[in-house]
């Protein structure tokens, strides 16, 4: 299947993007009160005393596109990442039994209200969340938004002087395993540090002090070096020179290039006569760090290796000092909060962390729930808390009633070679949050919401389906470090897996079946690279074969399975969740349900690509909403589908109308089926 380009046509008025959200509801449900209730392992009765149901579920998965499910992105000679298929220990291609049981049970979550979210500790926090509690770090120096405005008060930027003036500056210490940061002199008061444009530096000896770079050259990285210099009584630096050749010793540096960048940035010397009370210390520190860290993870400047942080060598300006090293670092301490916090960087424009956290962004009547969930009940879970009358809480761990195989190759399994392309496996950028956060339709940049005050995340994110394999543009020589080869199986590579379960309900084995089977016009997304179209596949010959138990004890016949139909318990999960906790609405006419089975089912068209696919750099900067699936589905004018003049549009309809006369055919709508179906009736009549 060959690969198509996207050329990017820039949208005015919406964000477009590969994934869209799914909301999660306003409450979840509860399956189970308390533990007690959660059925047994060992017995095929409930606590209720009926009978429990055991079994496996056969099915077949058939690659609609090719597909790719990596066993790792190893690097090859050309150092770079290359993802070839998961083998199994016969060495067979196969879909890892972890990927088919995340993509089933994240399927579950959704259709079952399950929380997702559980309940917080008040020393850990939420420790058994599927989504993250990320506190997120920014920057927005230039930006005409609500996000820009606060940016630029926190840092107090002075627009004539171009500098930080709420800023602290000083010198991060690594001594031991514990990091400080000791203040730097202040030499002119209101100007924490210094800033000199290029073309001045040059002139006032900036050539002659070794380890400086010039932004000019095109070999520049991010650098700091050792120098001193003198001030004039305004706080211009009139002298750059060698360490001990002018009156202040200090560092200068500058950080990544960008275009129109002109400044490199003076610090001055450490305060050495301010006591350990003018200083901040580990303790201090402790969060700051964590986030600082978690947030070069999530900006791929840093990377885990065998349980250590490592920093990639080119983003090694912005690493932690090393063990009796120090670095010049910028910093505020926000106290207006009870929780104060200390922003860091090692450049004057670092970025501040979020006043909340993710998951301040999701309603309390769903996520402090104290039951058990669908999910949580038939996957299991591990040290839920639990308080116990006149006692402390315990931790309570519940094992899971269900056993996932690999999905082996059974036809097909050859590699695509016309789909071996590169692309940049992106993480998740919940950061962008004109993207992750619900937005006002028409939000302008100020008025959009960020991860302060009143927020509320979109849900659960997933990918749209594509009947073609989008090759992204990478420029020859960028970001070499970021690129994965990939080696995907062809289009109608099939695999066969199987499902065991073990004491389930009707009801929880009727959502287990719908989780991996949806409706019947749907589809799976498994893989890497969903976002490029990969991994569309179809769940079909689903066989369900129940013990039965009778002849399994009472006889003594091996073959004790009977066959079991899979559309009676799915209708019966439905029934009784609808008339348990829906007020008898059928859980199909949900919303997210819809929302949710409309994603998993609407097949894009390279046609329609523009809307369905990763934004360029520059129209980031726009800051639109991104619609919610909600409009694609009704078919808002959000506005959507307005890559064409409104004429050309017209006329294409005009000619499509003229061809389904001469192909003998109307076109496909409710109008023409209904006099189809007229003329039939009339026809009949006559006879």
């Amino acid at each position: 299947m060959r690969s198509k380009v996207n050329k990017a046509n820039r949208e005015k008025k919406y964000s477009v993007a590969p994934y869209n959200f799914v909301n999660l509801p306003e409450r979840s449900v509860e399956k189970y009160k308390t533990h007690k209730d959660l059925p047994p392992h060992n017995d095929f009765r409930g606590r209720d005393q009926k009978r429990l149901l055991s079994g496996y579920i056969r099915y077949t998965l058939k690659a609609e596109t090719p597909i790719i499910v990596a066993k790792g992105t190893n690097k090859g000679d050309s150092e770079k990442r290359k993802a070839k298929f998961f083998t199994n220990p016969d060495d067979k291609y196969a879909i890892q039994a972890s990927s088919i049981r995340g993509m089933v049970r994240t399927n579950a979550q959704i259709l079952s209200f399950s929380d997702i979210v559980g309940e917080k500790d008040d020393e850990k926090g939420y420790i058994n969340s599927y989504i993250e509690d990320s506190r997120f770090l920014y920057r927005d120096v230039a930006g005409n938004t609500s996000l820009g405005d606060k940016y630029k008060n926190m840092l107090g930027i002075d627009l004539n002087k171009m500098i930080a003036k709420k800023l602290k500056v000083g010198y991060m210490i690594k001594s031991g395993d514990k990091f400080r940061i000791q203040p730097a002199k202040e030499l002119k008061e209101g100007m924490p540090y210094f800033r000199v444009v290029e073309e001045d530096f040059k002139k006032i000896g900036g050539h002659n002090v070794p380890g400086i770079k010039f932004l000019d050259d095109k070999n520049y990285k991010p650098y700091r070096a050792q120098i001193s210099f003198n001030l004039a009584e305004d706080g211009e630096v009139t002298k750059i020179a060698e360490v001990g050749k002018a009156k202040y010793n200090g560092y200068i540096l500058s950080g990544g290039f960008i275009s129109g960048k002109r400044c490199h940035y003076v610090v001055p010397p450490m305060d050495d006569e301010l006591d350990s009370a003018n200083s901040l210390d580990q303790d201090d520190l402790n969060e700051s760090i964590r986030l600082y860290k978690q947030d070069m993870l999530a900006t791929q400047k840093a990377y885990i290796e065998d349980g250590v942080f490592k920093v990639y060598k080119e983003y090694e300006f912005y690493a932690l000092p090393e063990k009796n090293e120090k670095k010049p670092v910028f910093y505020i301490k926000d106290s207006t909060k009870d929780s104060s916090i200390i922003h860091f960087g090692f450049i004057p424009y670092l970025r501040l962390s979020y006043e909340k956290s993710v998951l301040d962004g999701v309603c309390d009547k769903y996520k402090n729930t104290k039951g058990i969930s669908y999910a949580d009940g038939i996957f299991g879970f591990t040290n839920k808390s639990y308080q116990i009358k006149n006692r402390e809480s315990i931790n309570i761990s519940y094992k899971s009633r269900l056993s996932f195989e690999d999905a082996v190759v059974t036809k097909g399994g050859r590699v695509d070679k016309e789909c071996i392309i590169d692309v940049i496996l992106a993480k998740p950028k919940p950061t962008s949050y004109n993207l992750y956060l619900k937005q006002d339709k028409d939000a302008g940049k100020k008025e959009l919401h960020i991860y302060d005050g009143d927020f509320e995340i979109r849900g659960f994110k997933q990918y749209w389906l594509k009947n073609y394999i989008d090759k992204p543009h990478l420029e020859p020589g960028k970001v070499e470090n970021m690129k994965t080869t990939l080696y995907p199986l062809e289009k109608n590579t099939e695999f066969e897996g199987k499902i065991y379960f073990n004491n389930l309900d009707e009801e929880e084995l009727g959502l287990l079946i719908w989780a991996l089977k949806l409706e019947g016009n749907c589809y799976q997304n498994i893989g890497l690279a969903k976002p490029y179209g990969f991994g569309r596949v179809k769940v079909k010959d689903i066989e369900l074969k129940i013990e039965d138990l009778d002849k399994k004890y009472n006889t003594f016949s091996f073959d004790y399975y009977k066959e079991g139909d899979i559309d009676k318990y799915i209708n019966i999960y439905k029934k009784n969740f609808s008339n348990e906790y829906l007020r008898g609405t059928p859980i199909g006419d949900i919303e997210l349900i819809k929302d949710f089975m409309y994603i998993k089912s609407k097949v894009i068209k390279f046609k329609a690509s523009n809307n369905y696919r990763y934004m360029e750099l520059y129209e980031f900067e726009d800051k639109k909403v991104l619609p919610e699936i909600y409009h694609f589905r009704k078919s808002i004018k959000y506005p959507l589908n307005k890559d064409k003049p409104k004429s050309e549009d017209k006329i294409n309809k005009s000619r499509k109308r003229k061809r389904s006369r001469r192909n003998g055919r109307e076109p496909d709508t409710a109008m023409a089926l209904a006099f189809k179906e007229a003329e039939r009736n009339s026809r009949n009549n006559k006879r």
